[in-house]
């Protein structure tokens, strides 16, 4: 990451004037919301009102003062037509996976949620934050403008950064195929990481393509938490009697949503070096894996299987309700599933034990 004066001296002085470019755009995707609550619409926004908070907890940093009225409201605006953009996504899976009748179901519940949705963004008290933000501009020009303070403001944007870094490094590392709460907490961390250098794009080292790297880890990671999502829907309307799927369908999702799994699984490693180079995060060597050859990297032995494949037969055998010995026999006689999951060849029941306790105290030790 380029962390020169003149770089930063640079966004600083820019900086107050973007944050509040970014007030003026999020104001005009709410009057347009206030008059047509449209899909793009309510993600604009909800994407607006995320920038505009790193923004300004940025900006908190350097000036020492959290808006934390500002952050609140905003944070609320985002709560609030929440609920309605996930019922939109559902809506979407639903059509694009054939499940009848529940793309009807979500459609009746989405008249509910965008009229909810409609009253919040009538109540919300945009001349309220332009009152607060219009404080916080002028203390934040102060700061920014003041030569004397350009090495700790500096610091304290570095600081930020190695932070979300940091997090990103560890919730990943916490990830785990059979909890998917520890998969959603990675796309949170990932998702923070990517709003702050965005925030700062056009002064670092960024370039395009490590932002595309991060958008990536998030929509996919995005997508295994919508499909656990529309899981949950189908097995309590299917419990309720108001709906019926197909095992196949529930099936192919399920497949679907571990196939996203191991593909994070199996990268996030390599992918997060590829981030760490461009933030100089010394933490970078913890996290990226160095076993080649499908060598264990914290015992030196080398492994004829690697942890992606181990963790993705583990997976599946948590989701089937499998012994060891039940999911490779199921794996033994379905060689479709096999190459749909990209494994190349099975251990026996006793490798998969073994490495399954392997991994089991690799996770218990944050590894």
């Amino acid at each position: 990451m380029i962390f020169d004066r003149t770089v930063h001296e640079s966004f600083l002085k820019a900086f107050p004037e973007k944050v509040g470019a970014m007030l003026d755009t999020l104001k005009g995707h709410i009057d347009k919301g206030r008059d047509s609550l449209e899909e793009d619409t309510v993600h604009d926004i909800r994407v607006w009102s995320r920038r505009l908070s790193e923004a300004l907890s940025i900006g908190a940093i350097l000036i020492d003062r959290k808006p934390s009225r500002s952050l609140k409201m905003l944070s609320a605006l985002r709560t609030s037509l929440g609920r309605l953009r996930d019922n939109h996504v559902q809506r979407s899976l639903a059509i694009e996976y054939g499940i009848e009748g529940l793309p009807e179901q979500l459609e009746a519940k989405d008249e509910r949620l965008a009229a909810q949705a409609s009253r919040s963004l009538v109540e919300f008290d945009m001349e309220r934050l332009e009152r607060d933000f219009l404080h916080f501009h002028r203390e934040l020009i102060v700061v920014c403008d003041d030569s004397n303070l350009l090495e700790r403001n500096t610091e304290r944007i570095s600081t930020r950064i190695k932070k979300r870094y940091s997090s990103v490094g560890k919730s990943f590392a916490r990830s785990d195929p059979a909890d998917f709460t520890t998969l959603h907490n990675s796309r949170i961390s990932i998702k923070k990481l990517r709003y702050t250098l965005e925030t700062l794009d056009g002064y670092i080292g960024l370039d395009g393509g490590t932002l595309a790297l991060l958008k990536k880890i998030q929509d996919r990671l995005g997508k295994v938490q919508d499909l656990t999502v529309l899981l949950k829907t189908i097995g309590k309307l299917v419990n309720k009697g108001r709906l019926s799927v197909p095992v196949e369908t529930f099936q192919r999702i399920s497949i679907d949503r571990h196939m996203l799994v191991s593909e994070f699984l199996e990268g996030w490693r390599d992918e997060l070096a590829v981030i760490g180079r461009f933030i100089e995060e010394p933490a970078t060597n913890q996290y990226e894996r160095k076993d080649k050859d499908r060598g264990n990297f914290r015992s030196g032995v080398t492994e004829k299987f690697s942890d992606g494949t181990i963790e993705k037969i583990l997976f599946l055998a948590s989701e089937k309700g499998l012994s060891y010995r039940g999911v490779v026999a199921y794996l033994k006689e379905n060689p479709a599933i096999c190459d749909r999951l990209g494994i190349e060849g099975l251990p026996s029941y006793q490798t998969l034990a073994r490495r399954a306790g392997r991994l089991g105290k690799r996770k218990k030790t944050g590894g």
